[in-house]
């Protein structure tokens, strides 16, 4: 188990199988990290490959989830200040949605110029 005073938030991005699967992110404080998964109080992020604003992300409840390692693709870890329960989604100016406590904001898409 991680330590209270040790703990660590992480976004999670899970791997996809086909082209038109959504994005699966897992944001929250890391519980328990075994050889076989990683156990987090998260939230979970779905949005597709095209999006334009907070509509387009669907929000998962908070809840305990078991990532085995195989299934993760990438991990950012977090400030551990982070307040992944009470976060909310914005639209910032520079194109990118993030999810955001007031103090720090965690990018979870930015919108692209196809025509580059």
């Amino acid at each position: 188990m991680i330590e209270q005073e040790n703990k660590k938030n992480w976004k999670v991005r899970t791997v996809k199988n086909y082209p038109e699967a959504h994005n699966h992110l897992f944001i929250g404080q890391i519980l328990q990290i075994t050889q076989s998964y990683v156990r987090l109080d998260c939230r979970t992020y779905h949005f597709g490959k095209a999006i334009n604003n907070v509509k387009d992300v669907k929000v998962g409840a908070k809840g305990v989830r078991i990532l085995p390692w195989n299934r993760i693709e990438l991990i950012n870890e977090l400030p551990s200040s982070f307040d992944y329960i009470n976060a909310e989604l914005a639209s910032k100016k520079d194109g990118k949605i993030a999810l955001s406590d007031g103090r720090v904001d965690c990018v979870l898409s930015s919108f692209y110029d196809n025509r580059y």
